[in-house]
């Protein structure tokens, strides 16, 4: 079931003619992403080892199990060792940033001189929590605590919707051997930390806290596409950099906020954002049919209204709605304002500055596409009907 998961997942990320660039630093997470691209049939495979030499003869150990590990499944080997202390006396930057940033410097440069398509990193599910938290303590914003994606660039991480449980499942199943990283059980980093006490902690309030958290995170990755989304729609309907900034602090606060630019109006709504042309005016197309009773069929699409000819009061007039206007709804018994309900129409300021009222002299008759008056609707005393639709 692991490996059709995985390979069901894989297919999103990648193609079989890819060529993969695979991250292995001879743990479990990194072994077992090694064998699951080979079995799935990645067939341009090779592997890439970095030695940061931060650990002694332990890293030196890692290395040589890594070369072994790319001998055994007969693939080429990249490796590299740096200087990881001497680079993080030049900078501010702690050991592990720097090791970070000469780890995908290197695959980058690998990338473009090997011409490889990806390199795989096999984060999992587990490293994605703990990364949450991090962000979470360092006040990110949502970048930080959507976690990382699957897919950015040149780089894959075909793991993050698996758990370490599933990936010690199939270590075992399937005889893979790997290199434990004695630093792991050091809770002097902040990571450890988190894995060892924060989130058993957690789980001990709801046994389904990871599960929850991660689902927390996609929908921090949703609302971070809409955004991006948003963001370049904004540029495109020439909205200054400032006012874009307040238009995404806006989107967390009271609908129908408004932002003008020289060509477009943006108007937040439920959280969502809508943009229109300045000068897009709606217009409201009728028909109108009078019918006798006796040919009278009843239709209850709401582009439609069904009106009692001999209650209504001639000319009829078409107008926008305004302030204090109120009508009986169809099927109702006493008055209600219009700004209620559009209100439950869960209509935003957009859709409502498009509604026409169908008026018969002060009254309003029909909300036109929405709702009949109720005392114009045809009863058992009407003789003759007037059909108004609208397109």
């Amino acid at each position: 079931m692991f490996m059709k998961s995985f390979s069901s997942h894989i297919s999103t990320l990648v193609k079989p003619s890819d060529r993969i660039l695979v991250a292995v630093s001879g743990g479990l997470d990194s072994v077992v992403l090694l064998d699951l691209l080979k079995k799935h049939g990645m067939n341009d495979l090779a592997i890439v080892h970095c030695n940061f030499q931060l650990r002694g003869k332990e890293s030196d150990e890692d290395e040589k199990f890594v070369k072994t590990l790319a001998k055994s499944y007969d693939l080429p080997f990249f490796g590299k060792r740096f200087d990881t202390q001497s680079e993080q006396k030049k900078s501010k930057q702690s050991v592990q940033m720097i090791a970070r940033n000469l780890r995908y410097t290197y695959f980058s440069d690998l990338l473009k001189k090997e011409k490889f398509d990806y390199v795989a990193i096999a984060h999992h599910a587990d490293d994605q929590i703990e990364t949450f938290f991090i962000n979470l303590l360092r006040g990110s914003g949502i970048k930080g605590l959507r976690g990382m994606l699957p897919k950015r660039e040149q780089i894959i991480r075909p793991l993050l919707k698996f758990s370490r449980q599933d990936l010690e499942n199939y270590a075992v199943k399937n005889s893979l051997k790997y290199r434990e990283d004695s630093t792991n059980s050091d809770d002097y980093y902040l990571r450890n930390n988190i894995r060892h006490h924060l989130i058993p902690c957690l789980e001990t309030l709801d046994k389904l806290a990871k599960s929850s958290i991660l689902q927390s995170m996609e929908n921090l990755q949703d609302l971070e596409t809409q955004s991006l989304q948003d963001l370049e729609i904004l540029q495109n309907c020439g909205f200054s950099a400032t006012q874009i900034r307040n238009v995404q602090k806006a989107l967390g606060g009271q609908s129908g906020k408004q932002f003008l630019s020289k060509t477009h109006r943006a108007t937040t709504h439920n959280g969502q954002l809508l943009i229109e042309p300045l000068f897009n005016v709606p217009t409201a197309r009728i028909t109108i049919t009078l019918v006798n009773i006796e040919n009278f069929i009843l239709n209850t699409d709401s582009k439609i209204a069904q009106l009692d000819f001999d209650n209504l009061e001639f000319p009829l007039t078409l107008r926008r709605w305004k302030k204090g206007d109120f009508f009986v709804p169809f099927g109702g018994r006493g008055k209600q304002k219009l700004s209620d309900f559009f209100i439950n129409q869960k209509l935003s300021r957009f859709e409502k500055e498009r509604v026409w009222l169908l008026c018969s002299g002060e009254n309003i008759v029909w909300v036109v596409g929405y709702r009949i008056d109720n005392r114009y609707k045809i009863s058992a005393k009407t003789k003759r009907a007037l059909i108004v639709e609208t397109s």
